[in-house]
C-alpha cells in the first residue's frame, strides 16, 4: 500500500506545477479552500494509487481535505492505531505525572466489543493496577475473561455496567470505544483522567473538571527511522504510525514501539493537558 507524505506550498515555482509529486512526497501549490482545489488533489493521489496519507501539521486543520480523502478510501494517519498500542505507556505516563500510585490508583477501561485488544488491555491491567473495573454492556462476554484472570494470575476486577457507580471512583477512565452518547450516560468522577481512544469526546457534566484527553504527542529515540527531510512540518506521531502500520498482533507491535525508543511527550485535551516540557 503506497503512502504519500503531503505539504501545503505557499507559491508554485512553476504556473503548471499545481501539484509536485517527488518519491513519497506530495507538494500541493493550490488553494485548498476551493473545494475543486481538493478534488484535484485527490484525484492525483488515485491516479497515483496512493492507500494512505500523512498531512502535515497545516493541512490536518482542513476538515474539508480530511473528508474528501475519507471519502476515497484513502486513510489518513492520524495517530488513533499507534495510540491503541501505547495506551499503557500512556497510563503509566499519567500515573508518573501526576504522582500517584498505581496500588492506590482506581482504574476503569470502558468497551462496548469485546475485541482481542481489549482483552490484552484488560489482562495488562489487572497485573498492574489493583483496583480495576472493566465497564461494558458484553457483560457476559467479559465474565470469562474475569473468571480467566482470577484463575491464572489470583487477580479480581469488577466488571460493571452501573452508569451510577461504575465510573464515579475511578481517577483515570481509558476509554475503548463508548461514543459521546453513551459515555455521558455514566456518572464520571469529577476530577478523573479521561483517555480517549476514538479520538474527540466532550463530557457534559457542568461540575467535571478533570482533564479529557483527546490526542497526544510522542518522541522517538530512534529518529533514523522516521526521518525526513521535512519531518518538523508533520506529528511524530502520524510519521511513527505510518512507519509501523500494518496487520500484527498487540504485544509484536508493543516490542517494535519499545525497541524503538517510543515515549509520551504530552496529553492534551479538554480542561488542560499533561506533559513534561512545559
Amino acid at each position: 500500500m503506497k503512502t504519500m507524505y503531503i505539504e501545503k506550498m505557499d507559491k508554485p515555482k512553476l504556473a503548471i506545477q499545481k501539484i509536485k509529486i517527488e518519491g513519497d512526497n506530495c507538494k500541493i501549490y493550490l488553494n485548498l479552500e476551493k473545494e475543486r482545489n481538493i478534488k484535484k488533489s485527490v484525484n492525483k493521489l488515485l491516479k497515483n494509487e496512493v492507500a494512505n496519507v500523512v498531512l502535515s501539521k497545516e493541512l490536518l486543520e482542513n476538515q474539508n481535505l480530511i473528508n474528501a480523502l475519507n471519502a476515497s478510501n484513502i486513510n489518513v494517519f492520524d495517530g488513533r492505531w499507534l495510540e491503541k498500542h501505547l495506551s499503557i505507556q500512556i497510563l503509566d505516563y499519567i500515573v508518573q505525572e501526576k504522582n500517584i500510585k498505581k496500588e492506590e490508583t482506581e482504574i476503569a477501561i470502558t468497551a462496548n466489543q469485546i475485541t482481542d485488544f481489549s482483552i490484552e488491555i484488560i489482562k495488562c491491567l489487572a497485573k498492574q493496577y489493583k483496583k480495576l473495573t472493566a465497564v461494558t454492556n458484553n457483560i457476559e462476554k467479559l465474565r470469562k475473561i474475569e473468571k480467566e484472570i482470577y484463575d491464572k494470575e489470583g487477580i479480581l476486577i469488577v466488571v460493571s455496567n452501573n452508569q451510577k457507580k461504575s465510573l464515579l471512583k475511578a481517577q483515570i477512565i481509558l476509554n475503548v470505544d463508548f461514543n459521546k452518547t453513551v459515555l455521558n450516560k455514566y456518572r464520571i468522577n469529577e476530577n478523573a483522567v479521561i483517555v480517549n481512544l476514538e479520538g474527540d469526546m466532550k463530557i457534559n457534566e457542568k461540575r467535571f473538571n478533570g482533564i479529557n484527553v483527546n490526542d497526544y504527542e510522542i518522541e522517538v529515540g530512534r529518529e533514523e527511522i522516521i526521518w525526513r527531510k521535512n519531518m518538523k512540518k508533520f506529528k511524530t506521531k502520524d510519521l511513527l504510525e505510518a512507519h509501523l502500520y500494518m496487520k500484527d498482533t498487540f504485544s509484536n507491535v508493543c516490542k517494535k514501539i519499545r525497541k524503538n525508543k517510543v515515549f509520551i511527550k504530552e496529553l492534551y485535551g479538554l480542561n488542560g493537558k499533561i506533559e513534561r516540557f512545559s
